[in-house]
């Protein structure tokens, strides 16, 4: 009596763990990837004068509406945050040095920092670009 039920617990563990079966493959296409390209005045702005750049976000080959995230970077690590913002059109444009934007300070003079945008878009692979400066 007492062995059907320890011959019912060991086949319901043998069941337990892994499978040497390969996993099922879905065919649904990969996520289109978002396509992020910086352009600036100059990679060589002048410390206390204006400078401007643009953003432009595509996914195959199309404006895509996204939000982006700008910052500057120095050797990889984040040292400026310039802002997140949406796109609606896929474009985003700015100068510093005008309104409540600055321009580059004196300290900046000579550092080499990367201004990198990432874009992101539910349903999309996240884009990135950067543009390197060397304020003088």
């Amino acid at each position: 009596m007492r062995r059907v039920p320890l011959l019912l617990v060991l086949v319901a563990l043998g069941g337990c763990g892994g499978s040497s079966a390969k996993p099922k493959t879905t065919s649904a296409a990969p996520a289109k990837r978002l396509s992020v390209v910086i352009l600036g005045e100059s990679h060589r702005p002048v410390v206390g004068r204006k400078w401007h750049y643009e953003v432009r976000v595509t996914a195959g080959g199309k404006p895509v509406s996204c939000r982006i995230h700008l910052q500057f970077l120095f050797s990889g690590a984040p040292v400026g945050e310039v802002g997140r913002h949406v796109l609606a059109d896929g474009v985003w444009r700015e100068t510093f040095g005008v309104g409540a934007n600055p321009p580059f300070p004196p300290a900046a003079r000579g550092q080499s920092l990367v201004l990198e945008a990432t874009a992101t878009r539910p349903g999309y692979r996240s884009g990135h670009a950067g543009w390197p400066v060397v304020p003088r």
